[in-house]
């Protein structure tokens, strides 16, 4: 009688946590103990439970008394090394892996886990051993086949990820990561159509997906197709796929009605080497000498330089990298502040879930990511006449806060990079160049740059980015341009490079080409800051219109195309006068340090008037 009621409340035991009812099923394995203390598949079972729970210290105890039971049980070993790289013990992880692949050579679960330690630990060569030894044991191992796309993806051997990603989908469709991750791999090689396809299914998998979702919606900067209207609905949807907190849960506002400083939040994993850490360092310095209290949300463990300057302007800076939506919110309502500004938009390391729940009463995106983040809970996006036009507000979710002059100011290297004159001068033609992202260079940007080179004789193409260190990609552009008629002699590609040597390079050009749909912005204002001209299309929403507006705003304006042709016939009309290069060269940084690209004491004058207007309003509203 005793065996069978364990037989059958083992049975229920097993059913719950198959259903994932977890609590139901431990307390039915432990009514099994009770009556058997060494009945083995209930100790193992709930060991096993108790690492999904995260009861890790019970989950050892469990899964050695079991291993003590029966000492060959390769699945207990394996069991406690995924224990122990919970607990960020790898070397234990490794061991117990090793373990149990010694006393079940063909346990294909126990290679992909050692794998999966090994990855981690950016032994990139050991995992992909181990993925591949789990497949060769269980060809349709769909996580196996993920997980060595993953690692062949960090070794750049893109199109080898690929065909992993798509047999692990072809195991099993519904494989929302991998769906994900494929798309990854495509918006790495350009492939953005299909990279939003991917996203869309990884969606469609795993509902409320925010990085599925974030990397479509920023996919879709790069489509010269993408329609505004398309994208505002997509990113809307994202903000219905959020869901707020109960705001019982939360800490009540505790700003100041009546300040004397307005307290200004600033959220992003960007406070570091990187265009939002550029664009923030001169803006800063001087706002904070402003009637405003400035505090910094970090979202990264990162620490440079600049980082460590950032640092130093703020009243506050709280790390937030490792906190919840809702320790974030509270943080941001117990320290007061009036306005919470997004300084990252859908890139990575953002936080824009938690603005759902409004931890400020006012907020706003700025800087990183030029489309609507399609949360209306975020009032504001900063921008100006010319990025955010009238006519083009019903692209976004939020209001728009035109500055008069420009979105952005931007920060000078506190080096200095010595102007050379322009290299068509020493070579007798004329080089053109490109030092933007290459995902931005489509094919559209290849025709019509090809269309450049032939039409002003001997001409050259100079291209630099840390990309070009891809040999895949280098060859794919190098056969892109061979389609349209280019051969290698006219195309110059160079990797990355550290920021000085990369600002040095511009010497080696006469003329800077912009891309488009997504037009260049740092590397624009590191042309123009170097003395070199960028000749740009005009665009027909935000992330078409930067260069455009920084063009305008340096006494560039002819330098700004209506369309395609007019883009061929200046270029070809100003690589003939070299008078004007020359002229160019010699005052065009001297100009653009005189005009709002750099005046930061201007900018932050109606940065901080701008924050003032919003807190009125808000106050006037009420």
């Amino acid at each position: 009688m005793t065996n069978i009621k364990i037989e059958k409340t083992f049975d229920q035991a097993l059913q719950n946590h198959k259903k994932n009812n977890f609590q139901v099923a431990e307390n039915l394995y432990k009514d099994v103990l009770k009556i058997d203390p060494s009945h083995f598949q209930s100790i193992f079972l709930l060991g096993t439970l108790s690492i999904t729970i995260k009861n890790f210290d019970r989950a050892i105890q469990l899964l050695n008394q079991a291993i003590l039971i029966q000492p060959n049980h390769a699945q207990s070993y394996s069991n406690l090394g995924a224990v122990y790289k919970e607990l960020g013990k790898t070397e234990n992880a490794m061991s117990y892996y090793q373990k149990a692949i010694n006393i079940k050579p063909d346990y294909a679960d126990a290679h992909n886990n050692l794998g999966v330690v090994f990855n981690e630990l950016d032994e990139i060569q050991k995992a992909i051993t181990c993925y591949q030894k789990a497949i060769n044991i269980k060809p349709d191992y769909a996580e196996a086949n993920y997980n060595l796309g993953n690692a062949l993806h960090k070794l750049n051997k893109h199109q080898e990820a690929i065909i992993c990603y798509q047999k692990a989908i072809n195991i099993k469709p519904d494989y929302a990561d991998a769906n994900y991750n494929l798309g990854n791999v495509l918006t790495a090689v350009g492939e953005f159509q299909k990279a939003i396809i991917c996203y869309r299914k990884a969606i469609d998998s795993k509902k409320n997906y925010a990085l599925a979702y974030n990397n479509m919606l920023f996919a879709f900067l790069y489509l010269e197709t993408a329609d505004p209207k398309f994208c505002l609905l997509q990113a809307k949807e994202f903000r219905s796929s959020l869901k707020p907190i109960n705001d019982d849960l939360l800490k009540k506002y505790q700003f100041n009605t009546k300040p004397k400083k307005i307290k200004i939040g600033f959220v992003s994993g960007d406070f570091r080497e990187h265009p939002v850490g550029f664009f923030l360092q001169n803006t800063l310095s001087h706002l904070k000498n402003e009637n405003l209290e400035l505090i910094a949300y970090s979202n990264s463990k990162t620490k440079d330089s600049i980082s460590i300057k950032l640092k130093s302007y703020f009243t506050n800076w709280r790390q937030i990298e490792s906190l919840s939506n809702m320790d974030v919110i509270n943080t941001i309502r117990k320290d007061g502040v009036h306005i919470l500004v997004d300084l990252s938009g859908h890139s990575d390391q953002n936080r824009l879930p938690i603005f759902i729940n409004k931890p400020a009463p006012i907020q706003a995106s700025w800087i990183s990511y030029p489309a609507t983040t399609g949360i209306p809970e975020i009032d504001y996006m900063i921008g100006d006449r010319l990025v955010t036009p009238k006519n083009e507000s019903k692209h976004f979710a939020e209001k728009i806060f035109r500055l008069p002059n420009m979105w952005v100011c931007f920060t000078p290297p506190d080096f200095d990079v010595e102007i050379s004159e322009p290299p068509v001068i020493k070579n007798g033609y004329i080089t053109f160049g490109s030092f933007n992202n290459l995902s931005k260079i489509n094919k559209r940007v290849i025709f019509l740059w090809s269309k450049v080179l032939k039409s002003v004789p001997k001409s050259k193409l100079f291209l630099k980015t840390k990309q070009l260190n891809d040999s895949y990609l280098k060859k794919k552009i190098i056969d892109e341009f061979k389609e349209n008629g280019i051969d290698l002699n006219s195309i110059i590609l160079e990797g990355g490079s550290a920021r000085s040597k990369l600002l040095n390079s511009y010497n080696k050009i006469d003329i800077a080409l912009d891309p488009f749909p997504y037009s260049g912005g740092v590397t624009s204002l590191e042309a123009i800051w170097m003395g070199v001209p960028v000749l740009t299309k005009k665009g027909f929403r935000f992330v078409s219109h930067t260069t455009e507006c920084i063009n305008h705003n340096s006494g560039m304006s002819d330098w700004v195309a209506n369309d395609e042709d007019e883009y061929v016939k200046k270029a070809i009309k100003f690589s003939t006068n070299i008078k004007l290069l020359v002229e160019i060269n010699k005052n065009l940084r001297r100009k653009a340090l005189e005009s709002p690209l750099f005046n930061s004491a201007l900018f932050v004058k109606q940065l901080n008037n701008a924050f003032w207007e919003m807190w009125n309003n808000f106050i006037l509203s009420k």
